[in-house]
């Protein structure tokens, strides 16, 4: 399988890494092996740490599985940059999602140009005072470049001079591609995407020419303010610079890439609601709800996967494609999202995967401890048991599962709200969301806007997991060649019928 290389660079990268995550676990297919690589110089990244365990979850779980079908949970396999590399002979960097940037270990901006060692009042040091403020040269680099792209610039450069980003290049193949993930308003995302284009169109790595590299098909999302932060004009990131960042940066891509053919696909998105997030400078206290603009910037990646009219040719990309998303009419006095607010052709991506998914996490939630004496759970070879409900896998599932469901939660209550489902948030007393609550017990009311198609189910009202256990009994006598292959096809098969038969 060719292999789609997804480079998550800053906060924003990991967030829409994540949400990708989701859309790969409800069964949204690509078509190529997702290799995840995160770019973030802020070691302790809340963010950032959640996407990286969320993909190790994912893709402990997709191997377990062994997806055997096109219509399966968990089917589009994952692996991080050093199992690739360890394929082809070359020195494993581990199992890690996320890279190193060479030379970067905390510390400031000016030891990492070795500021200090050039002659004191010279002329290298006069131009880098002309080049760099004094709050520049003090930057803080242990929590990232913090709205800073020009200081970004020089120390990503760093990464594209790299061990890691030379065995990248050495296992990329003719028919892999590539994807980048920025932000256009902050430091890391504005500064990341250009330079590791720059280098593929090149083709040049460490001395070596990589012609396939060169004539690769390379998409991007540069996803543009979306959100807001609190804080006064000491903050060292302030919202009232992220307009005049980004009419910036529109203006280099534009004539830096755009103008050069240098990529294939170009998404563009962004909200003017005025969400506001806590300003917290990176570090273990940046968490930030999951919002829909990271959701719609996946799906690009998804439309990226599938788009088979792109093509490189001597460097330069052929009839090279920009796009933006968009919804239907949308309130700004209530501005909510449901399936019936996309178009036509997302809603038919996402919301039959999502709302399986969702129905399949409520299940093994409410239901399959008091189900195991049923035919699909027995009959069917191998067996759902309690020794299987007591198993890691399954515990690693039910832990990504309600990771889901709080994705799901997070959407809901953020701004804009992406509220497809009837549900309630579950809050801790942190203010943080740990899930969700239907708003009834019937699933067949759990779709926001959407009226169950036949009147004879008013028979299973207050009873609709019935219904799901009569469909998994359909599959009694199927064999399955493992129990957690079983779970994954029993379930995708039986919420396929029941949700197309009675919702969409």
């Amino acid at each position: 399988m060719p292999k789609l290389y997804v480079f998550a660079i800053g906060g924003t990268g990991s967030r829409v890494l994540k949400s990708l995550t989701m859309l790969l676990a409800s069964g949204v297919s690509t078509g190529y092996e997702i290799v995840p690589i995160i770019l973030d110089p802020d070691s302790s990244a809340a963010d950032v740490a959640k996407t990286e365990q969320l993909l190790n979850e994912y893709r402990n779980i997709n191997k377990s599985v062994a997806p055997s079908s096109e219509k399966m949970f968990f089917k589009n396999k994952m692996e991080s940059l050093g199992e690739v590399i360890g394929a082809v002979g070359a020195n494993a960097l581990g199992s890690e999602f996320r890279l190193g940037i060479g030379g970067l270990n905390g510390g400031k901006f000016k030891d990492f140009i070795d500021y200090n060692l050039l002659e004191d009042g010279g002329s290298n040091q006069a131009l880098i005072d002309v080049l760099f403020s004094e709050s520049n040269l003090n930057l803080d680099l242990e929590v990232g470049f913090q709205g800073n792209p020009n200081i970004g610039s020089i120390v990503l450069n760093k990464f594209t001079e790299s061990e890691e980003f030379n065995h990248f290049a050495n296992s990329f193949n003719g028919n892999d591609r590539i994807f980048i993930i920025s932000s256009i308003f902050g430091g890391t995302g504005a500064a990341g995407f250009p330079l590791i284009l720059k280098n593929i169109r090149q083709g040049l790595v460490n001395g070596k020419n990589y012609d396939h590299l060169r004539n690769a098909v390379v998409g991007a999302i540069t996803v543009m303010p979306y959100f807001k932060l609190d804080g006064d004009n000491t903050d060292n990131i302030q919202s009232s610079t992220f307009y005049s960042k980004t009419k910036a940066a529109l203006h280099y891509y534009h004539k830096n890439i755009s103008s050069s053919k240098d990529i294939n696909a170009l998404y563009y998105i962004a909200d003017d609601n005025n969400n506001v997030y806590k300003n917290v400078v990176g570090g273990v206290g940046q968490k930030n709800d999951s919002h829909f603009v990271e959701l719609a910037a996946a799906l690009a990646i998804v439309d990226f996967a599938n788009d088979d009219s792109l093509s490189t040719n001597g460097g330069y990309a052929q009839n090279p494609k920009y796009k933006e998303f968009g919804v239907n009419d949308l309130s700004a006095s209530n501005p909510v999202i449901t399936f019936k607010d996309l178009a036509q052709e997302t809603q038919n991506q996402i919301q039959l995967n999502l709302t399986q998914l969702l129905f399949f996490s409520l299940y093994l939630e409410n239901e399959i401890n008091e189900k195991l004496k049923a035919p699909f759970a027995k009959e069917s070879s191998p067996v759902i048991d309690q020794n299987f409900l007591s198993s890691i896998f399954y515990g690693k599932l039910v832990g990504f599962l309600d990771q889901y469901r709080i994705w799901l939660a997070e959407m809901k209550r953020n701004k804009i709200s992406f509220s497809p489902y009837n549900i309630h948030e579950i809050i801790d007393n942190q203010g943080s969301v740990i899930g969700l609550k239907p708003q009834n017990d019937d699933l067949m009311q759990l779709v926001s806007g959407i009226n169950q198609r036949s009147s004879m189910f008013k028979l299973f009202q207050e009873k609709s997991y019935d219904l799901m256990t009569s469909t998994l009994n359909e599959s009694r006598k199927e064999k399955y060649a493992t129990v957690e292959n079983k779970l994954m096809t029993q379930f995708h098969d039986a919420t396929a019928k029941v949700i197309t038969k009675y919702l969409f």
